[in-house]
């Protein structure tokens, strides 16, 4: 059994991947998620709420110095954030931010932003339990371009080729700064919703052999699933979808097999990102911020 304080259970995913389902399952086994006032609140995107701790977001804009015009796109983005954790002001943020967390029992952590800050995190919360989505990446990124898109805006612009850039970058990151850790399970998003009940039992199985517990309430966690929920199911295998390039359709086969086998060794070169798409997902960001703007307007 592991010491739940200095073990946190961190739910990643890319946007839109069903971090906020398998978060609310988790909550429910019985982890601490933090004072629900302090919680991102439920809307239309996510009824049920995000389970997202805010002040874990301030502090990551504040690492990405943010309001200072930076972003995540930065080709050396992750070797900043990396050498913040040396900084002894940033770490006694970060270091009193999880004592907040700590009631003496399990708690976790879920944000897809925390995706982009693993090379901080990890060398302050040491060896977490990490529990990772997976989900069709056309889904995703349909998914995602109705969450950011304003809906008062007339002209529409198809986002899709540049989520699909973001899920393969976001996931990689994933992959890559997990592949050393002990403890992961990864959870299929379409066999959480199909089937709640067998992945309830593998979820309650996996923190139970991690935590010690002995008795879950997996009914509970069941009923944190609405099927009604499943949007944007684009019903069309990756394999097949036009827009996707061949290097996505292997990663995401790539991460259907770690659902069985975590312990199948990561090869990031086996996955390349074309050159100057950092410069691209930028674009995004820019005009994103311009439609953003008019919406206000």
């Amino acid at each position: 059994m592991i010491d739940p304080e200095s073990h946190p259970i961190i739910v990643l995913g890319v946007e839109r991947s069903g971090t906020s389902v398998v978060a609310e399952m988790v909550h429910r086994w019985g982890a601490y998620a933090g004072p629900f006032e302090k919680l991102h609140k439920a809307d239309a995107h996510a009824p049920r709420g995000y389970w997202e701790f805010l002040p874990l977001w301030d502090l990551l804009a504040e690492l990405g110095n943010f309001d200072a015009g930076a972003t995540w796109w930065d080709p050396n983005f992750q070797q900043r954030i990396e050498k913040k954790a040396a900084d002894p002001v940033y770490r006694k943020k970060a270091t009193e931010l999880m004592a907040e967390m700590c009631q003496g029992g399990p708690w976790f952590w879920k944000d897809p932003a925390l995706s982009h800050f693993l090379p901080f995190w990890k060398q302050i919360w040491g060896n977490a339990v990490y529990i990772i989505t997976v989900r069709n990446p056309l889904d995703a990124a349909v998914s995602w371009q109705k969450f950011i898109m304003p809906s008062n805006v007339e002209v529409r612009i198809s986002f899709v080729a540049m989520n699909l850039l973001r899920w393969q970058h976001i996931m990689m990151l994933i992959l890559q700064h997990t592949e050393d850790a002990q403890h992961r399970l990864f959870l299929d998003y379409e066999d959480i919703v199909r089937h709640p009940r067998v992945q309830a039992e593998r979820l309650a199985c996996f923190l139970n052999s991690k935590f010690g517990k002995q008795v879950s309430p997996i009914q509970a966690m069941v009923d944190a699933v609405e099927p009604q929920l499943w949007r944007n199911n684009c019903d069309i295998p990756f394999e097949q979808v036009v827009k996707a390039t061949s290097e996505q359709k292997a990663l995401y086969a790539f991460t259907r097999r770690k659902i069985d086998n975590p312990l199948e060794p990561f090869d990031v070169t086996k996955y390349p990102l074309p050159p100057g798409y950092l410069e691209f997902l930028n674009v995004q960001e820019a005009l994103l911020k311009a439609y953003r703007e008019f919406e206000h307007q």
